[in-house]
């Protein structure tokens, strides 16, 4: 077991492990994966050389600055040579997170230092991976009441930065120096895709009073009269019913759906609800007919707790069918150590990273990746697909409390970025979250998000070694 790094001025040391991750994940976003290249590595430095034929070559130096990172600096960069002002418009500079003593703001993020060669004028592998892996959040201090890292509190919102993908901007810099030094190259295209799940945290069963007042208060008398009837019959309750409404409603816009059950007892914040109940089987199987993808949701219990994580995960299995499946965790309960707790249960991807009180990247990143487990000094045999957007907070009066409008405004913004990286857009809607006040939310943000691509997540697990480049 290797400890994680603290987080004191002058003591962030980034294992030769972990500086090659955040070089194999800085490069497969610029698009090198497939190019013959390799990796000259020193106690102070990594040289990238990307060799475009026998006469020619084109080295890229990034120091370590081990000894001078603060995680109290953030610089901003430039970029090498003016972009495009489309480009521009969306990322005016690269911001550098856990930056050096020294820094000097404004300068470019790369320096020419021969006809073939630049030089990195930041540790952009250190604060690559360590964004990535959310170090920050191995350390933190202050949680909220349900043990969850705030927005808030992150280095993030204090820089300033939450809602740039930061990790995914760097390589558009250094796609920049490519085209510059061997010009023949062309970057691969960008393309947006999308991820919308549904969290089943409630399906009406058991009955509850909560559930149908809820739906009477949500001026929803129809789902109230299913609440009622499924006490003396097989009729689906409301928020069942509204699991078929929202793929359905999705469908129509061309989105696929991926939605996650559960599997946990009664607690104060789960519904306890039976998989084996044949109203649930029947939408899973309604759900399984339509090609939709099925995941976990594991109950409040499990964080931190591998035992009722591994539990709960195998009675969903057994429901589920075989085969890999992902999730996300309930409430967006998770710490760094949650990707461990995942791959130990032989999960395929997990996608709670994101903040339930502010919408954005908290990992700096929109492209799903496979995350650095500092104490194994390894890459996690596990994807994250990182959430952007959550249904209630969005909304919700404890979390952003945006009007509609305020609400699109914010996910086009985000849109935008995701765009400009060729990342993923994840969004998470209940199923729960289809009437009163949430009717007048999900259609504009589900018909902006229309026609856009699925993203499918099967081929990146499969080829998750695959992911990382082979010339070293």
């Amino acid at each position: 077991m290797i400890p994680a790094p603290n987080m004191k001025k002058g003591a962030i040391s980034i294992t030769p492990a972990a500086r090659r991750y955040a070089l194999q994940e800085l490069c497969r976003r610029a698009g090198l994966l497939g190019h013959e290249w390799r990796v000259e590595h020193s106690a102070d430095r990594r040289t990238l050389t990307l060799i475009s034929n026998p006469a020619a070559s084109a080295e890229i130096d990034f120091p370590a600055f081990d000894e001078e990172l603060d995680p109290a600096l953030c610089v901003q960069k430039s970029w090498p040579f003016d972009p495009p002002v489309s480009q521009a418009a969306v990322v005016p500079n690269f911001i550098i997170p856990y930056a050096r003593t020294g820094s000097i703001p404004g300068q470019p993020l790369f320096l020419e230092i021969s006809p073939h060669g630049f030089r990195c004028t930041e540790d952009l592998l250190a604060s690559i991976v360590l964004v990535l892996s959310r170090f920050e959040e191995i350390h933190a201090q202050r949680h909220d009441e349900h043990g969850r890292s705030r927005a808030v509190d992150s280095l993030a919102v204090r820089d300033g930065y939450l809602q740039r993908p930061i990790v995914d901007e760097y390589a558009l810099a250094l796609q920049q120096l490519l085209q510059t030094l061997i010009p023949a190259w062309t970057p691969p295209p960008r393309a947006l895709r999308v991820k919308l799940s549904h969290d089943i945290d409630e399906v009406g069963i058991p009955f509850t009073l909560r559930e149908t007042a809820g739906h009477l208060l949500h001026r929803a008398p129809k789902l109230a009269l299913h609440d009622l009837l499924s006490l003396a019959t097989e009729t689906r309750p409301g928020n069942l019913v509204q699991v078929v409404a929202i793929c359905l409603e999705a469908k129509q816009r061309g989105l696929h759906s991926a939605l996650y059950w559960k599997a946990s007892a009664k607690t104060s914040f789960d519904s306890g609800y039976d998989l084996a109940d044949s109203r649930v089987r029947e939408v899973i199987e309604w759900a399984r007919n339509h090609d939709l993808e099925l995941g976990v949701h594991p109950g409040y219990q499990t964080f931190q707790s591998p035992p009722d994580l591994e539990a709960e995960v195998s009675r969903c299995r057994t429901v589920l069918g075989p085969g890999p499946i992902g999730g996300r965790q309930h409430y967006l309960r998770w710490s760094p150590e949650t990707w461990q707790h995942w791959e130990q249960c032989g999960l395929a991807y997990d996608s709670t990273v994101g903040y339930a009180d502010r919408v954005g990247f908290r990992a700096g990143t929109c492209w799903p990746y496979a995350p650095w487990l500092w104490n194994q000094d390894r890459p996690a045999h596990l994807l994250e697909i990182p959430l952007v957007v959550m249904d209630r907070t969005l909304a919700a009066s404890v979390y952003m409390s945006m009007t509609p409008g305020e609400s699109l405004a914010a996910l086009r913004k985000l849109l935008r970025n995701c765009q400009a990286v060729g990342g993923v857009f994840t969004l998470l809607w209940h199923n729960s979250c289809l009437t009163h006040p949430w009717s007048a939310y999900y259609p504009q943000i589900f018909d902006e998000l229309s026609g856009l691509t699925n993203y499918d997540w099967k081929p990146d697990f499969k080829n998750l070694s695959a992911m990382l480049p082979a010339s070293q």
